[in-house]
């Protein structure tokens, strides 16, 4: 099994099946947690799937509740549905709308997900990062929230958030600018 370290490996595209599978739980383990925390309890979770089975194939094997407890992840009903939910995607073709209808998974861990696994995907992930820096940009203009907004207003930050970083970041993908504006607030 392969060790994924996605603090420090994205924005690189993840391309294969078995990788946007791993994604996608890490997806779900990480929202509301400390990005390197969650990558230790994906590691936890998803050690021993065998190298000819998919990280979906080894889940659907397993007693999902006894796996999160033994890595110690936490949430424990949320991430149970949402994984239960999520294994039945397919994870090259899922649409946002179909990731939202997994028990758990709102538009951040959505987008987030798609983001990394699309190339030249158009959505934004308003994570405290992108808010802070939305705030610094456009603050004085409207409210920017400390932390991720409702469905309907999220939709309208993230248009605002797109346009801006297709504008500072002219030459990058958007998630390479999320990428970049993550690690400068991450140092802070």
């Amino acid at each position: 099994m392969k060790k994924f370290n996605f603090v420090e490996q994205l924005p690189t595209y993840l391309s294969d099946k078995y990788e946007k599978q791993y994604f996608l739980i890490f997806s779900i383990i990480v929202a509301g947690r400390n990005a390197k925390m969650a990558t230790e309890k994906t590691w936890e979770l998803l050690k021993w799937v065998l190298p000819d089975e998919t990280p979906f194939q080894y889940l659907q094997g397993q007693s999902l509740i006894c796996l999160l407890q033994k890595a110690k992840i936490g949430q424990y009903n949320r991430i149970k549905r949402a994984i239960q939910d999520a294994i039945e995607l397919d994870v090259e073709t899922c649409t946002l709308q179909q990731l939202e209808s997994c028990h758990g998974i709102g538009p951040k861990t959505s987008r987030f997900f798609i983001l990394n696994t699309r190339k030249n995907a158009q959505c934004a992930v308003l994570d405290t990062h992108i808010l802070k820096w939305l705030d610094k940009q456009i603050g004085w203009y409207t409210d920017i929230p400390k932390t991720t907004p409702s469905a309907t207003k999220y939709l309208k930050l993230e248009q605002h958030a797109i346009r801006l970083m297709n504008k500072q970041y002219p030459n990058m993908s958007l998630a390479q600018a999320d990428f970049e504006i993550w690690k400068s607030y991450s140092i802070k």
